[in-house]
């Protein structure tokens, strides 16, 4: 009996030590799996940035399209204590007091449409500005200038400014980081230009709803976007693929959009099309003289000049006289009112797309256009 007992008293505590072990194993997995379902967030459209909810804030994944820095993981909350540090590769942002440098139109456009200008401390370029009460801001001397290719450290700080946005306009090179950190500056990177779908780029306003707080409101804007713009994708265009010109010239070459380009990707929806598209790529390729002037031969429509009059292209490049649509066809482009366009567009790619559409189709009058205008 006595055998017996100890032969029962070991075989339980064979079987405790055993769910003890079991138990610790749990608890040591679920947090590597906790944190591996963290560095998956979710995007409809855009390459470079996805998101999750969390009852504590939006977490926010910000891809570098070269792969030369790993993913910044950024937490935006109105409770950072709860937070804490949840993990290290995470960074906490506390989005209840942001104030906004940026240097690139396109995030002016996306602030503005959150009602989030409050959020805005420094702009580049702002006697340009299109918004109106922004405009009106940077008159009385409220918004800083951010100007010039350096990065004026003083003036930031002066103007209590806790976020620096980058269009990748800027040099951050390791110093620069150091004084960034050292005035408590987020630095924070943004490749919406680098998307290659228009609603990939318009997915961007998400990110600037996180670090102001209006998420819920961004998510909203930005369906309503999709809905939209997928609207006028199924509307008649007109004969297919029409060719065009596009660009100009850059001292010797032109340069002219890729197949995968974000231009491109308008043009095809619109079946326009341009010699370069038949090349695969994201950016543009250069052609020198010759071959533009072979390709204009066969167009009688040039978009996106860069300029808003055709004086204004003859004086910068005179031998455009040569090309076909100058002198037989038509020329159009968004130029008489750039910062229009470049604060707008990517919000309203609908817009964009309507425009080249009654383009398209002999409706341009500029009353129906909205971006885009006659080059005359």
């Amino acid at each position: 009996m006595y055998n017996r007992g100890i032969f029962r008293m070991r075989k339980n505590s064979i079987k405790l030590l055993f769910l003890c072990f079991w138990f610790l194993l749990l608890g040591c997995n679920t947090p590597e799996k906790k944190a591996a379902a963290a560095t998956n967030g979710k995007s409809r459209y855009s390459q470079w940035l996805s998101y999750t909810k969390t009852e504590d804030g939006i977490i926010l994944f910000i891809k570098d399209p070269d792969k030369t820095s790993p993913t910044r993981i950024l937490w935006c909350t109105t409770h950072p204590e709860r937070v804490g540090s949840s993990s290290r590769a995470m960074e906490v942002l506390d989005v209840r007091n942001i104030c906004v440098a940026t240097n690139a139109a396109t995030h002016v456009g996306m602030l503005a449409s959150l009602n989030a200008r409050e959020c805005i401390g420094a702009v580049s370029l702002g006697k340009y500005l299109h918004d109106p009460t922004l405009k009106k801001r940077f008159n009385k001397g409220q918004l800083l200038e951010l100007g010039g290719t350096s990065i004026p450290f003083e003036s930031l700080s002066k103007k209590h400014i806790n976020m620096w946005v980058s269009a990748g306009m800027e040099p951050l090179d390791q110093a620069n980081e150091e004084r960034f950190k050292a005035l408590g500056i987020q630095w924070i990177p943004n490749f919406d230009w680098r998307e290659e779908h228009p609603l990939g780029k318009a997915e961007w306003l998400l990110f600037f709803g996180a670090i102001t707080n209006r998420f819920d409101e961004a998510e909203l804007q930005f369906k309503a976007i999709c809905k939209r713009y997928n609207k006028f994708n199924k509307l008649p265009k007109g004969n297919s693929c029409q060719k065009i010109l596009v660009g100009n010239f850059a001292g010797d070459y032109w340069y002219s959009p890729l197949q995968n380009s974000f231009q491109a990707h308008f043009f095809n929806q619109v079946d326009f099309c341009t010699f370069s598209m038949n090349y695969k790529g994201t950016g543009s390729m250069a052609v020198g003289a010759e071959r533009i002037y072979q390709e204009a031969e066969a167009c009688e429509l040039w978009l996106n000049p860069g300029f808003p009059t055709k004086q204004a292209i003859l004086n910068a490049f005179p031998k455009t006289i040569q090309l076909r649509p100058f002198t037989k066809g038509s020329i159009f482009c968004y130029s008489h009112d750039l910062n229009k366009f470049w604060e707008q567009s990517a919000l309203m790619p609908d817009i964009v797309l309507r425009d080249l559409i009654r383009i398209k189709q002999g409706n341009s009058a500029d009353k129906t256009l909205y971006f885009y205008r006659e080059v005359k």
